[in-house]
């Protein structure tokens, strides 16, 4: 997957409308399948908690049948694009142990050093600095700039030429 330049602004109105759409469709599938459920199989003077908790499972089920029909929509490209990074980096992530181990080996006066490992940790960075630009995520970004840093001075050392574009997922299935 290749970073895009996202307009935060756009992404954020975008990313609030369809939580609000999604919202108020799970709401109103919810409502209706529970309301009918309850016009066939209710009992009177009974419990219709199970026939509410059911119109909310079919509720999702209809969202998620939905979504899936209109995820392509260039409405959501910011939208996807967010998700589909963030499903990259948690691959990347589950396997960042390993990842590491590998990238420790280029850390030392030894000349091996693991092309693989540089270029897949560069992308986590720099995907992962979108990621939480986007979503305001300040917390953790003073340490991840620390680990940049650190990154940019091991491919400097090694004077080796890693580009974001390098990476793809087929890079993980080593590690």
């Amino acid at each position: 997957m290749q970073l895009q330049q996202i307009d935060k602004v756009r992404y954020r109105k975008h990313l609030n409308m369809a939580s609000v759409m999604a919202t108020a469709i799970l709401i109103a599938f919810a409502l209706f399948y529970g309301q009918v459920l309850i016009h066939f199989f209710a009992v009177p003077d009974g419990n219709n908690f199970k026939l509410n908790l059911a119109g909310v499972v079919l509720g999702v089920f209809s969202l998620l049948i939905a979504f899936n029909l209109v995820r392509k929509h260039p409405y959501l490209k910011e939208v996807m694009y967010v998700w589909d990074l963030k499903q990259e980096n948690n691959k990347i992530y589950r396997k960042l142990h390993h990842i590491k181990s590998a990238l420790k080996g280029s850390d030392n006066n030894d000349k091996t050093v693991n092309i693989d490992a540089i270029t897949i940790l560069n992308y986590y960075y720099a995907a992962s600095k979108q990621q939480y630009n986007l979503d305001n995520n300040t917390l953790t970004m003073e340490t991840l700039t620390a680990d940049i840093a650190k990154l940019d001075a091991l491919i400097t050392e090694k004077q080796l030429t890693i580009n974001v574009d390098d990476y793809n997922v087929a890079l993980l299935k080593q590690f």
